[in-house]
């Protein structure tokens, strides 16, 4: 245990504080068991890190641990946690739960979390791939879950520029936009928009923006060799489908999949090509609408297919990263993050006319993504119907400049 100890204050060294997610101080960390999941790259070791300075305690009394340190593949979490108490031990931080040894992460948690919760709090990251609710063990009564994005527009303007904007509700977005735009007159989004499109989603620009790519897509390549093996069971060989997969989105995305030819063309049978383009959605690699959220389920083909933020673009298919690519990669992912928020969350759909509905309990908006120039030809000026384009700022109450819906969060 000594040299957990040691590893875990050199991982402290390794913290940068210089900057919380505001995800940071939404968290109750008073509960005894908290989850912060999230894609792979998005900041959740530096948010485990930057709590554990926080309580500025000993590694005897606070420790992080990554379960994919080989100490785990030879000692189990439960009896290493219970020495820990005895020691002294009050706040665990696990990283990456999912490449823990044994495997059966859940159920050593359940027990820490029935025995000893309280003695000791826990927090544990893991994949986006993790789903509380599949667990045999029963996780989803005993801990608090938080889902983590990457980095929004915002975000990225206050690290890259230190332009500091507010976070804007939705609603507040969409009836404000022009006195939001007139206040920040001498702001020019536009060309930050543009570079964030290509290396601002994921926090490592921070370190290297120079190796930006090459380090996505190895991220991209861990996703499917190691991630979504480790808890779908997936061989080598169906590693090879997984990628040759996502490569055929990032070439074509935004588009309307025809599963029968898509299977055909990979050699994967329809419901095996429709479990796939789940797992990559899941592990936050794709995205996908749908006409309806009604009866969605595994074997249930999406109506349209994206990359998830305008990054991968960049990164898999930087030939086909065309301007309305982009724009509508971009809108997708910052307003999907929205449908992760409350206790009845929203949907993100595809509707019959126009790109992306947002559905509420009780209200829609429908939203059409284009240039500067863009017009309402296709959806209309009804009430809730938007046009977002591609500019600084507009003149219209229903012409939204499309940077804005990076505010959200």
């Amino acid at each position: 245990m000594q040299k957990l100890f040691l590893r875990s204050q050199a991982a402290l060294k390794t913290a940068d504080t210089a900057y919380r997610r505001p995800l940071y101080d939404s968290i109750d960390w008073s509960n005894p068991l908290i989850a912060v999941i999230g894609a792979r790259g998005v900041g959740k070791t530096t948010l485990l890190l930057q709590r554990l300075q926080a309580l500025k305690l000993p590694p005897q009394q606070a420790l992080y641990a990554d379960l994919g340190d080989l100490y785990f593949q030879e000692n189990r979490l439960l009896d290493f946690a219970e020495s820990f108490i005895e020691q002294g031990g009050q706040y665990l931080f696990l990283d990456e739960v999912h490449r823990y040894g044994f495997g059966h992460w859940a159920q050593e948690l359940k027990s820490l979390y029935d025995l000893y919760r309280k003695d000791l709090k826990i927090v544990f990251s893991g994949s986006s791939l993790i789903n509380i609710l599949d667990q045999q063990a029963d996780l989803s009564r005993r801990v608090r879950f938080y889902r983590m994005q990457g980095l929004s527009f915002r975000e990225y303007l206050l690290l890259k520029l230190q332009v500091s904007l507010p976070v804007l509700g939705l609603e507040q977005l969409l009836q404000g936009h022009l006195e939001i735009a007139a206040s920040l007159s001498t702001f020019r989004p536009i060309p930050a928009l543009r570079q964030y499109w290509q290396t601002g989603y994921y926090p490592f620009f921070l370190e290297d923006e120079a190796g930006y790519a090459q380090r996505l897509n190895m991220v991209v390549q861990l996703v499917i060799d190691q991630d979504i093996s480790l808890m779908n069971s997936v061989s080598a060989a169906k590693h090879q489908q997984l990628g040759r997969l996502l490569y055929a989105i990032a070439s074509s995305s935004p588009f309307k999949p025809n599963i029968s030819k898509l299977a055909e063309r990979l050699g994967l049978s329809r419901n095996t090509l429709l479990q796939y383009l789940q797992l990559l959605e899941r592990a936050e690699l794709i995205g996908s609408l749908r006409t309806s959220a009604k009866g969605v389920s595994a074997l249930q083909k999406p109506d349209k297919l994206y990359l998830n933020n305008p990054n991968l673009v960049y990164a898999l298919s930087p030939k086909d990263a065309a301007i309305g690519t982009l724009r509508e990669t971009f809108f997708y992912n910052q307003l999907h993050a929205l449908t992760h928020q409350g206790a009845a969350p929203a949907q993100l759909l595809l509707p019959k006319k126009g790109d992306f509905l947002f559905a509420l309990p009780g209200q829609e908006y429908l939203f059409e993504i284009g240039g500067p120039n863009k017009e309402a030809k296709q959806i209309g000026t009804a009430p809730h119907h938007y046009v977002v384009v591609d500019s600084a700022a507009t003149a219209h109450p229903q012409r939204i400049p499309l940077w804005m819906f990076g505010l959200l969060y």
